[in-house]
């Protein structure tokens, strides 16, 4: 082989390898710049539904402590109403009228018995004979309105002798949430309960708001596949017999639908929210290829956003074989053009 020949061959090598190079740090610039562009998706998807659930809690708060001062009217007008009537003295028809004269769905009336505080009349027969004992902070709550100390527990809004809890569902009833107040000033050995359907609250909580904005991501995103907002420590237990009493602590997905289970979920799930730190996993379902995220936010809560990267590795596919095709060209013809040098160089 000539010299001239050994030096093309050469310059061809080092020239196959600086492509070879050259195509290596393009695939990983390619996606490096998709999984940028992911990122990206995900943060702007994150920050446009926690911006959503700070609006719909300060909308949601707002009607609440509406709801909550109306109820703390309503109590102490039944109160007044009561005072100086003797439990066995009121019957429930007269606490019927009661009810609708001050707008509220029913009322209960709570006496001690023994180390328990219990529903001795109502103008719901099933609350009767309620015990309390086991309701954790609510009963902590009704012992300290009825020992006429202030309410100290953290849940649900405090007033003089007046204690409303968070929306939640009643024990004897199932999907229908109320909101519970309770008032006792000392005036009578019984505290008054009035309650009323919250329905409008939990609808704007925990049925619009957040899940609608999340609705119109999925659909105008063609990465985002799904998102769901979970409360950790709920959805963790989730198998095991649950009752959805106080949604804001006891739904498993908040806002938005999980759908796309894997077997990894629960792991991730649980690591997002002890560690606080986003989990990542890729995984492949009826053909399709998909990356889950698991990004923690306040509060326990846990975002899970499903990203389809259908088209993303297509793209990345079709960047590769052009940035391919366009150094493998561009060999050829460096190699050709050093081909006729060459001749002419031997002519000379």
């Amino acid at each position: 082989m000539s010299r001239t020949n050994k030096f093309i061959m050469q310059i061809g090598v080092c020239i196959g390898v600086i492509a070879l190079l050259s195509f290596a740090i393009g695939i990983m610039l390619i996606s490096s710049r998709i999984e940028t562009y992911q990122d990206e998706q995900i943060d702007s998807a994150t920050r446009t539904v926690q911006s959503a659930m700070q609006s719909t809690q300060h909308a949601t708060d707002t009607i609440e402590h509406m709801v909550e001062m109306r109820l703390y009217t309503a109590s102490k007008g039944i109160m007044t109403d009561l005072r100086g009537r003797d439990i066995n003295d009121i019957s429930q028809s007269e606490l019927r009228e009661v009810a609708d004269q001050w707008d509220v769905q029913e009322i209960s009336l709570w006496e001690r018995e023994s180390d328990d505080i219990v529903v001795t009349q109502s103008t719901d027969d099933s609350q009767v004979g309620l015990p309390s004992q086991d309701w954790g902070y609510w009963y902590t709550a009704f012992d300290q309105l009825m020992s006429q100390k202030p309410v100290t527990v953290e849940e649900g809004f405090a007033l003089d002798n007046f204690w409303v809890g968070p929306i939640s569902r009643a024990e004897l009833f199932d999907h229908i949430y109320y909101k519970f107040a309770y008032y006792y000033d000392g005036t009578t050995n019984y505290m008054v309960n009035a309650y009323i359907e919250d329905e409008e609250i939990y609808s704007v909580s925990f049925e619009s708001g957040p899940s609608e904005v999340i609705s119109q991501i999925e659909v105008h995103n063609d990465v985002v596949e799904e998102i769901a907002v979970l409360n950790a420590p709920a959805w963790l237990k989730r198998e095991e017999e649950h009752e959805v009493i106080e949604p804001e602590t006891d739904l498993p997905v908040l806002y938005g639908h999980m759908t796309l289970d894997i077997s990894e979920d629960e792991d991730m799930v649980e690591a997002a929210w002890q560690q606080n730190e986003s989990q990542t996993v890729d995984f492949t379902m009826d053909q399709n290829n998909y990356r889950k995220i698991y990004k923690p936010l306040d509060h326990d809560r846990v975002m899970v956003s499903v990203m389809n990267l259908n088209s993303e590795e297509l793209l990345k596919q079709q960047l590769s074989w052009v940035f391919f095709g366009a150094m493998t060209l561009g060999v050829v013809c460096m190699l050709l053009i050093m081909r006729v040098v060459a001749k002419r160089a031997k002519r000379v």
